[in-house]
């Protein structure tokens, strides 16, 4: 694109220009010249060229046939010319021929802020109904697999001899053997009997000394799979004072707590703790211990100091699971 300019003002420059192409059409009344090859003239005029947010340093005409890079982002030549020149400049699309080589890529920047959660999608169509059971049959009949497709079923009336007559109330049919039909009425077992075990303190057991563990209600369990479960009430005697609770065998923690007794009007405060532990062999000792770590001196309690209903405030009780 080519344009002209004379006297003072601005003219817009198209996005990708890398240079101008500026040809003196007409001098001023009186210019320079100087001794250059090809001569170079001044007082011909000045042009500026901006990018919308601030200019560039001014540049003087000084050639009746001149090229001017053009930085990054140029987007408008200003220009000042004396009374009686006037200039043809022709836009030239490209990289400038004065600009450098490129630089090397900087560092990557921070990852940006996780965007906010989209809107809900809409609430998919309704799937269509699975197949159900046959329908129809009669009283005694059963509902028969008849191919390996799923659903693929009847009622059918059984051969006869499939439930075999006699039993009494409360038996159970029975699998003999892996032959068809071969069956029996027989009184289950019984279900196996729930192992437990509980263990309440029987007297007050004292903590005059901070950060060592004194042990409350234990049990010894035998091999198997249980579920311990275990209260300590414990006592500030009228003192503030916090501590921590542990359920082990004395190495291995089956878990952990702490409380805080605040010491007003002789209040007790309860540790909780609970865990499934496992016993490969042997026979260990399951215990609740509490070490005091601040305040005291402090006491586990047998029983609760109000309302109490024994001694029964600091239990552990073990479930065998298997």
């Amino acid at each position: 694109m080519t344009f002209t300019i004379s006297g003072s003002g601005s003219h817009a420059i198209a996005g990708g220009t890398g240079w101008l192409e500026l040809h003196v059409t007409a001098l001023p009344a009186n210019p320079g010249q100087g001794r250059a090859n090809p001569a170079n003239y001044y007082d011909v005029g000045l042009i500026r060229l901006g990018d919308g947010t601030g200019v560039w340093p001014p540049q003087a005409i000084d050639a009746e046939h001149q090229v001017v890079g053009c930085p990054t982002g140029t987007t408008t030549i200003y220009y000042e010319l004396p009374p009686g020149a006037s200039v043809d400049i022709t836009e030239a699309a490209g990289v400038s021929p004065l600009a450098g080589p490129p630089g090397s890529t900087g560092a990557t920047g921070p990852a940006g802020a996780t965007g906010a959660t989209g809107p809900a999608g809409a609430t998919g169509a309704t799937g269509a109904t699975g197949a159900g059971v046959a329908t129809g049959g009669t009283i005694h009949q059963v509902l028969t697999k008849l191919s390996s497709t799923n659903y693929d079923t009847d009622w059918e009336t059984p051969a006869s001899g499939v439930v075999p007559t006699g039993g009494t109330i409360h038996q159970v049919l029975t699998k003999l053997s892996s032959t068809n039909y071969d069956t029996d009425w027989e009184t289950p077992s019984s279900g196996a009997t729930l192992s437990y075990g509980t263990n309440q303190l029987a007297a007050d057991v004292s903590m005059p000394t901070l950060n060592t563990y004194y042990d409350g209600p234990a049990l010894v369990l035998s091999a198997g799979t249980w579920l311990l479960n275990a209260v300590v009430t414990l006592d500030g005697q009228g003192n503030i004072f916090d501590a921590t609770a542990k359920l082990w065998d004395g190495t291995t923690v089956g878990s952990s707590t702490m409380t805080q007794c605040r010491g007003n009007n002789a209040e007790q405060f309860m540790a909780a703790l609970t865990a499934i532990v496992v016993i490969a062999s042997g026979t260990p000792t399951w215990k609740v211990s509490v070490a005091p770590y601040n305040g005291g001196p402090a006491k586990i309690v047998a029983a609760a100091n109000r309302n109490g209903a024994g001694n029964n405030a600091s239990t552990l009780t073990a479930i065998k699971i298997t």
